[in-house]
């Protein structure tokens, strides 16, 4: 298996949050890139999400270099806020369906 990726939390079918996970001999290889890509492009494509937004967890350099290069902006920080099971920084990063299709034309 190479991971998983989730779109959930999807709020009045406008709004949703997306997560990515890989397994470690997975990382770097260019597999996260492609299947947030892909992702991303099938819900503004095919469904009426017009946001997508992730949290990133500021140690984790890579996940934000993976989530800039599909077009993802970084929208603020948060400090010492609660991730999954623990407290830490994070990054909020977003991206609309108006900034994906000027960046794929």
């Amino acid at each position: 298996m190479i991971g998983d990726l989730h779109v959930y939390l999807i709020e009045n079918d406008r709004m949703a949050q997306v997560a990515i996970r890989l397994a470690k001999d997975k990382h770097n290889k260019g597999y996260g890139t492609e299947a947030l890509l892909a992702m991303t492009r099938f819900c503004f494509a095919n469904t009426e999400l017009q946001r997508l937004w992730t949290q990133v967890d500021v140690r984790n350099t890579a996940s934000s270099r993976m989530l800039e290069k599909c077009g993802y902006i970084k929208e603020g920080m948060t400090r010492q806020g609660k991730m999954v099971n623990t407290w830490c920084d994070y990054y909020i990063y977003g991206i609309l369906a108006s900034d994906f299709g000027q960046q794929r034309k």
